[in-house]
């Protein structure tokens, strides 16, 4: 079932609307390293204001244990500020319920960490009636938080009435084209995953070998295939639970027809992440070898494969952010895939931040999600989305 956001449609001038957003930005002393979910919320924003709604905007930043004043809400105020929006910061729902009163139309109430409040993750009834008591409408447009089952994400919006509750536009933007790459995608379709969370990444792997063509392993993940074919992987990371999992995905790609590449060379740190670094050959891995990153034949062997692709999705962390040395692979896999033909898609926060420090300008999508992509391309339902079906 295809759905859409329905906000074009309503009649709400005047009346407070609660968007629940994704605005957990990476933050450092309290400045926003990088804004791009802040941006992919606009749409809905100004549509709303458009419409002259009041919006209750509320949303969560990080994991907090309790009340971290650096992980408040407040610190996004200067942002909106600066890009022109009227809104107020409102410490408790009690504030909320105060100035909606007085607030005007096409403005906008910020609300405080909703992980501030106990009720969030704990899914309490009484938090969640209290937040329904804010609005009229409601919106979903954290894209990033979907596989999320926080009171705010998978509860509070039943409470309204079906025409009264919608997705978002980056909502309905993401599930777009995350469906054109999976339903539409143009052959050779070509997937390239690495980084950590081995178990999470497996059922994406097993999904995508239905629509792909090639699957193109990086570090760390691919340390668990190795691993699975009998490989000497040193100290490398690896999800011993996962192996057997590994193996099967290996023998259904053979009997599926699609390529499971590995690399030919790795970069690797010697006794630890932070030992010295080389470029080695997988059958010549030390037993003290860290696999960190991939060589350059390997970068030229993936170039191959993404040359001849049609459309290409490209997910997890190759290399340490804090180790620019081990960037290089990285930097230039992406650099690849913009200057490429193929429909491309982006996803996960590290990678989607290296590819804005290098300006690439032809990549078609960067997705907001990491988990919440990984769920949807996983053929998995997202807790935030089963609302709206």
């Amino acid at each position: 079932m295809k759905i859409e956001c329905s906000i074009p449609s309503w009649d709400c001038a005047g009346q407070p609307v609660f968007v629940r957003a994704d605005l957990n930005v990476p933050l450092a002393h309290g400045t926003i390293l990088n804004d791009r979910r802040l941006r992919g919320l606009q749409g809905t924003l100004n549509l709303l204001i458009q419409k002259q709604a009041i919006i209750i905007l509320a949303s969560h930043i990080g994991r907090p244990q309790a009340h971290e004043p650096e992980l408040s809400t407040r610190i996004l105020l200067a942002w909106f500020e600066k890009e022109g929006y009227a809104i107020q910061f409102c410490e408790t729902i009690e504030q909320v319920k105060h100035k909606e009163k007085t607030a005007k139309a096409g403005s906008i109430l910020l609300l405080e960490n909703l992980r501030f409040f106990p009720g969030e993750k704990e899914r309490d009834a009484a938090f969640i009636k209290t937040l329904r008591s804010l609005a009229k409408w409601y919106v979903n447009d954290a894209f990033g938080s979907l596989h999320r089952d926080d009171a705010s994400l998978a509860d509070l919006a039943v409470l309204f009435p079906p025409h009264n509750r919608s997705i978002g536009c980056l909502v309905e933007k993401e599930l777009k084209m995350l469906n054109r790459f999976l339903h539409t995608a143009k052959k050779p379709v070509c997937a390239i995953i690495g980084g950590g969370k081995v178990a999470d990444k497996l059922p994406l792997i097993n999904n995508l070998l239905e629509i792909s063509d090639y699957i193109l392993l990086g570090p760390a993940l691919v340390f668990t295939f190795d691993l699975a074919k009998q490989r000497n992987v040193g100290l490398s990371l690896v999800d011993q639970s996962a192996v057997n999992k590994a193996r099967a995905i290996l023998k259904k790609a053979e009997l599926m027809n699609v390529s499971i590449v590995f690399p030919v060379d790795y970069q690797i740190a010697l006794d630890s992440i932070d030992g010295p670094l080389s470029i080695v050959e997988p059958e010549n891995f030390p037993e003290n070898g860290i696999g960190i990153s991939i060589g350059p034949k390997t970068v030229a062997l993936f170039n191959e494969y993404i040359t001849k692709s049609g459309s290409i999705f490209y997910n997890g962390m190759i290399g340490f952010s804090n180790r620019p040395k081990t960037l290089d692979g990285v930097k230039q896999l992406l650099t690849d895939i913009s200057h490429s033909n193929a429909m491309s898609i982006i996803a996960g926060g590290d990678s989607i931040a290296i590819a804005d420090q290098l300006k690439l300008t032809g990549i078609t999508y960067y997705s907001t999600g990491g988990g919440a992509t990984l769920t949807y391309l996983s053929g998995k339902k997202l807790p935030g989305l089963e609302p709206f079906y």
